[in-house]
């Protein structure tokens, strides 16, 4: 069966400092639903983020070009059976991300590199295909992590997630590594607030964001990971 599934989103990004994370966080505890996954405040991220030897997303991201894809594998520890490969679209400030869950054993063919095992999986094979990625040319670069906390509208599809505690590793790539050795990635931010939405955001949600003085960046989770990379690789 192919459960391969396709959203289309708008998504705006707000990097938060203490103060802010503590006071929006507070206000969105009131103002909108809890995720089910918050347990009972957040849920842990995992992903691990393909590229090419040309390092293409990286420099897509830096250079601001409007249409750009990203690879990635994800998982939500402690559950790690439940792997979803994902290949993120954005142009401008849309984004699609095409979602297919896979198995344990063609997550780790993935991670290295043993294409010829993984792509026996039709479903993966087609999603590749179809979104036109060469993934005999690329290979893992980093993996990251982080504590989300999420809230939503049923209009619109509304989602507010805060991630905080980012953490990566440019070394290890092992998704089922209980206690992996990872760094922070942020120096200047507590925290990373994600809106995402469709059609249109309610005014009283952006005046929220405005009485708090948060700013909208287009800040990368996948960039901002690549640390060691950034500083003396490229």
């Amino acid at each position: 069966m192919d459960n391969n599934t396709k959203i289309i989103r708008v998504e705006e990004k707000y990097p938060l400092s203490y103060l802010q994370c503590s006071e929006i966080y507070s206000a969105l505890s009131k103002m909108l639903t809890p995720d089910s996954f918050n347990n009972p405040d957040s849920y842990i991220i995992r992903s691990v983020y393909f590229d090419d030897y040309s390092e293409t997303a990286y420099y897509d991201k830096i250079n601001g070009v409007n249409y750009r894809t990203k690879l990635r594998l994800r998982i939500y520890p402690p559950n790690y059976d439940n792997v979803k490969l994902e290949i993120k679209e954005k142009k401008g400030g849309a984004q699609q991300k095409h979602s297919l869950q896979i198995s344990r054993y063609e997550t780790e063919a993935l991670i290295n590199k043993e294409y010829d095992i993984a792509l026996k999986n039709k479903n993966i094979e087609k999603m590749l295909f179809e979104n036109d990625i060469p993934i005999n040319s690329m290979r893992p670069v980093v993996m990251n992590q982080y504590k989300r906390s999420a809230f939503m509208h049923v209009i619109n599809n509304i989602r507010i997630t805060i991630d905080r505690d980012i953490v990566s590793s440019e070394t290890n790539f092992d998704l089922f590594d209980e206690a992996p050795v990872m760094f922070p990635v942020m120096d200047h931010y507590e925290a990373l607030l994600e809106v995402k939405y469709d059609n249109f955001l309610f005014q009283w949600i952006s005046d929220l964001f405005n009485i708090y003085g948060l700013n909208k960046e287009a800040y990368s989770k996948y960039v901002f990971s690549r640390r060691l990379f950034e500083n003396f690789i490229s």
